[in-house]
């Protein structure tokens, strides 16, 4: 970003989301891309970054069930990765499902991408897995959830909860001017 520049994010309505396609061009390949665009038409909630008016990057994001949410996607345009817009998109989309009675939030990352997990694992999140879910919903919610996840092999699933989440929250008011 260049200086004084600022990254403003609002809701995408279905109308207007064609235009992030290239911000999804340039986040992903091969099955991710095919999954990525059929997301973003289907799922409730986009959530775009523009810098200047230029969407370059967005969230996913649905409300799996009471009480829990899950960030299908977080995609930042290879131009403007590194510069904090994929933490700034992920603490907008704590802070939206937070405002939509949100307790935890889920996500899946690749097991091996470097980035996401780091993205993820620094703003709190924890490695979690089907069990605890089962143990925390019962069984058929859990394949329910982990359904609408659409967790593959070779993901694994992410959770900010309890105090994680709790901290996360304060964090965040505690950063909002007065």
């Amino acid at each position: 970003m260049s200086e004084g520049a600022t990254v403003q994010i609002r809701e995408v309505p279905q109308a207007e989301r064609a235009t992030l396609d290239g911000v999804l061009e340039n986040s992903f390949t091969g099955i991710y891309l095919r999954h990525a665009r059929k997301t973003i038409n289907e799922v409730a909630t986009v959530r775009g970054a523009y810098l200047g008016g230029e969407p370059v990057g967005l969230s996913m994001l649905k409300v799996l069930q009471e009480g829990a949410g899950y960030v299908y996607y977080i995609a930042v345009s290879s131009a403007h990765q590194g510069k904090g817009i994929g933490t700034t998109l992920l603490r907008d989309a704590v802070a939206y499902l937070t405002s939509e009675g949100i307790k935890e939030v889920y996500a899946s990352v690749g097991e091996h991408n470097v980035e996401s997990n780091a993205l993820f694992l620094g703003n709190g999140f924890r490695r979690t897995n089907y069990g605890e879910v089962s143990r925390k919903y019962g069984m058929l919610k859990a394949i329910s959830m982990y359904r609408s996840m659409f967790v593959v092999p070779g993901e694994i699933l992410l959770v900010l909860d309890g105090p994680s989440m709790s901290e996360f929250v304060a964090s965040e008011r505690a950063a909002q001017p007065s």
